[in-house]
């Protein structure tokens, strides 16, 4: 869209786009987990965020979030037109930590469709989206709570009580671990929930 000075307004999903080309056209397409750590930096967000703190964020980048009840087998959509940008997630979860899952799914078809509009899509032949989505979705879940872990262990060292150290180690570790795995098991359970809902809808 084209700005009354005569300026191009280029959103600011576009211009991510061309900064990732930018930094890895040597060795292009980059791998999912370099994408997704730049994307975590890039939107800067953090782990355990309010749905309004993620509908904030995105707003901030441009980009409508919602949340609203969908069929069982679909999690989320999205859709851009023109320099607009909408991402719907569904309303009712009960699996922790798939709204951010989802958002980052979406979010990765939609930098797709930008890297497309680039010349530079980073499928191959014969590989899918979706899959790379999720991929995508696991490996930025990752990258948001390892940069966050140095912060929250400097906050644990600067206690005064050996203690509340080795405590606070702990707790770090085993907060940690277990939120790893949910981001590499979240999509088995997503798809077992998606499954139990299809069967319930049939029955009824």
């Amino acid at each position: 869209m084209e700005l009354l000075n005569g300026e191009i307004d280029t959103p600011p999903i576009v211009e991510f786009c061309k900064a990732v080309v930018s930094r890895n056209l040597e060795n292009w397409p980059p791998k999912e987990e370099t994408l997704a750590d730049e994307f975590v930096q890039w939107l800067g967000l953090k782990t355990f965020l309010t749905r309004d703190k993620l509908i904030e964020l995105c707003l901030s980048k441009r980009v409508n979030l919602s949340f609203v009840e969908l069929p069982p087998e679909l999690r989320g959509f999205n859709c851009s037109f023109e320099n607009k940008t909408e991402i719907v997630i569904v309303q009712r979860q009960t699996v922790p930590g798939a709204d951010l899952h989802n958002l980052f799914h979406e979010f990765r078809e939609v930098l797709e469709n930008g890297f497309i509009e680039l010349g530079y899509s980073t499928l191959g032949e014969d590989e899918v989206l979706e899959v790379r989505a999720e991929v995508f979705a696991m490996s930025a879940r990752m990258a948001v709570v390892t940069r966050e872990i140095p912060a929250y262990i400097e906050i644990v060292s600067n206690a005064d009580a050996k203690w509340v150290r080795y405590i606070g180690y702990g707790i770090i570790r085993v907060v940690g671990f277990i939120y790893l795995l949910s981001c590499v098991f979240l999509p088995q359970f997503e798809e077992i929930e998606a499954e139990t809902k299809r069967q319930r809808y049939v029955r009824t």
